[in-house]
């Protein structure tokens, strides 16, 4: 059967970034290269209308999928472009705010003292497994909700995850902060001898974006996830994803990525895209019949159908 051909609050939030950056490169960048780039992301900008007159059509199984997560496909254009207006722009990068606010509110560098004076190789390793389990979590559910075609679990999931990293992508533009690992030393010591430091740090280098720790997308990202977790899985998998969310807040700070206020702002961020962006952009509030309000941990739970219950 036919779907609606509308756009749905992701496809707004698509084109709107779009439309954003045509305008940041055409003010930003003097290059040679800049025009075809924001004619590019104008084109880009009228993507979403695209892909629901498609999905009207009655796609494929797979076809749906693949609309159904194209948002997330562009986070990782999205990503690596911001580094690269970050070194083409002449703005400059806001480090020594950032660090002195998080002097002020800690006392101390968190991120220069934790491993110094706790420099097990096994708690190195712990709070490194933490930080690179990240990425399995943060793209894990998505693809549980894609390969189980729970299209209403998927469409919740990239919603809110688009909202959380284009939300932080946009502080980036307009406040870039490289952060204690470009501008800090890092610990030398037995701890950088793990398997796991190492491959933290080979992932760091080959695909990071400078101008993007302040708030920290990692934290972000995976209250998020979370979030969704507690919304359409069992229980038991739901806290263990709130578990590995508290342990990333705490494992950027250790493994010398972020200050301690990149987290606190990360938490911050996270929490507040999900309590008000999203519900606006869906805007629960006047449709009582829809999906319900994502539970927090005080809060009833919420009587949609989750993956235990829906698979044979």
């Amino acid at each position: 059967m036919a779907l609606d051909r509308h756009p749905l609050p992701v496809d707004w939030v698509v084109s709107g970034y779009n439309a954003l950056l045509a305008g940041v490169w055409a003010s930003w960048v003097p290059a040679p290269f800049t025009a075809p780039i924001c004619a590019a992301h104008v084109v880009a900008a009228f993507l979403p209308a695209l892909v629901r007159r498609a999905d009207a059509a009655g796609p494929s199984a797979t076809m749906q999928v693949v609309l159904d997560l194209y948002p997330l496909l562009l986070l990782f254009g999205f990503w690596t472009e911001l580094g690269l207006l970050h070194a083409l722009s002449t703005q400059e990068a806001h480090d020594p705010l950032v660090a002195a606010l998080d002097l002020r509110l800690f006392g101390v560098h968190l991120n220069a003292v934790w491993m110094r004076r706790m420099p097990s190789l096994w708690l190195s390793e712990i709070m490194e497994g933490i930080y690179f389990a990240y990425y399995p979590v943060v793209l894990g559910p998505p693809l549980v909700a894609a390969l189980t075609r729970r299209r209403d679990a998927l469409r919740d999931m990239t919603l809110r995850l688009l909202v959380t990293y284009l939300g932080c992508y946009v502080v980036y533009l307009a406040f870039p902060v490289d952060g204690p690992g470009y501008t800090s030393a890092r610990h030398s010591g037995a701890v950088t001898e793990g398997l796991v430091y190492r491959l933290n740090h080979l992932l760091h280098h080959a695909g990071d974006s400078r101008g993007t720790a302040f708030p920290s997308s990692h934290v972000a990202g995976v209250i998020a996830i979370a979030w969704s977790a507690r919304r359409w899985f069992a229980r038991p998998v739901a806290w263990l994803f709130t578990i590995e969310a508290v342990g990333v807040v705490f494992a950027t700070v250790y493994t010398q990525n972020h200050f301690a206020v990149d987290a606190l702002a990360g938490v911050v961020w996270g929490v507040g895209l999900q309590l008000v962006t999203v519900p606006a952009l869906t805007q629960q509030w006047r449709r009582p019949t829809g999906i319900p309000w994502p539970a927090l941990p005080l809060a009833p739970r919420p009587a949609v159908p989750r993956f235990s219950e829906s698979m044979p």
